[in-house]
Formats: structure tokens, C-alpha cells, sequence
């Protein structure tokens, strides 16, 4: 693993600033997916029914805020190529993240659509839906998905990626080695 420093300080071992990061880049990608959405909703896309245009802005916002979180916590947090090529590193997160994105876009289709919601409230709502549900909504948590210990060269779990499979496990039952 290539050593990871940030402002001097050296955190290639330290899960907790590793967390901390996750949690940094985690935080503003959700931001930047909610921005894009409503560039593309109210700038961008005009002229389309509802329900299409509610479509295409959360499938693009997703797959923007996606390669943006994928970049970001590579750079951040994550050693990537160390497994795999990088492209199809990328490609292996992407075919992932489709999870995400369909669950994403079932519930934007039902509070828009079928409640007659806000469409921003509603972007809001999946993203915290689909957080709370463990499902992989971004690109570091498709990538403990899509590379499991279970592989027989991977190597045991840290702590930071237990987080990243289910956060919220993680925060209820705590971690054990």
C-alpha cells in the first residue's frame, strides 16, 4: 500500500483518520449528488414529463456523485490497483453501485410519481433511505461489496471496511477482531 499523507501527517495506518475520511468524502459526495440533482432537474433537463425528468437527474446526479466519490476516497482513503486494473476496478464498482442506483430510482418513482412529492425532499429522503438499508449507494462501499474477503487473496477486514459494508451494524453492535 502506498503511504497516505495529508498535511503533513502520515495515516497510512490509522483506521480512525481513515474513517474519518470515508465519513468526509462520504458526506460531501451525498452533497454533490443533491447539487447536481437540482442543476439537472431545474437547469438542465427542462422540457420533459416529471417522472422522466426525475429519472434522468437522479441517474445522472448518481453516476456523477459516483465517480466523484470513487476518485475522492481513492485519493483519501483507499490503495486502488492494488487488486485489480484500475479500470476495471471502476467498472467492477460501477456494475455495483447499479444496485444503488435502481433502489435510488424506485424510490424517487414512488415519491414523486406515486406521493407527489418535492423532488428535492424526495432526492433527500432515498439518499438517507438507502444509507440506512446498507445497500452499496456509492463507490467505496460497492468496492467492499465487489471485493469480499471471501476471495481467497484477499486479505481479513479491517475495521474501515466493516464500517463501509454496513454502517450501520457497525455503529449498533460495534467492532471486534
Amino acid at each position: 500500500m502506498r503511504r497516505k499523507i495529508l498535511f503533513g501527517v502520515d495515516y497510512t495506518d490509522s483506521e480512525l483518520i481513515k474513517l474519518l475520511l470515508y465519513l468526509f468524502v462520504g458526506g460531501t459526495a451525498a452533497l454533490v449528488e443533491w447539487a447536481l440533482f437540482y442543476l439537472f432537474f431545474h437547469y438542465l433537463l427542462s422540457g420533459l414529463s416529471l417522472t422522466l425528468l426525475t429519472m434522468l437527474a437522479t441517474a445522472l446526479s448518481f453516476c456523477l456523485a459516483t465517480l466523484y466519490h470513487y476518485f475522492l476516497g481513492n485519493v483519501l482513503v483507499f490503495d486502488s490497483g492494488s487488486r485489480y486494473k484500475r479500470g476495471k476496478e471502476l467498472g467492477l464498482v460501477f456494475l455495483v453501485s447499479c444496485i444503488g442506483l435502481a433502489f435510488n430510482l424506485l424510490l424517487m418513482y414512488i415519491f414523486v410519481s406515486l406521493l407527489d412529492w418535492q423532488p428535492m425532499l424526495s432526492k433527500v429522503l432515498a439518499i438517507i433511505f438507502d444509507s440506512c438499508t446498507g445497500l452499496p449507494e456509492s463507490s467505496s462501499e460497492a468496492s467492499s461489496w465487489a471485493f469480499s474477503a471471501d476471495e481467497p487473496s484477499a486479505p481479513l477486514p479491517s475495521p474501515i471496511m466493516l464500517v463501509m459494508s454496513n454502517p450501520w451494524s457497525w455503529i449498533c453492535n460495534g467492532y471486534s477482531e
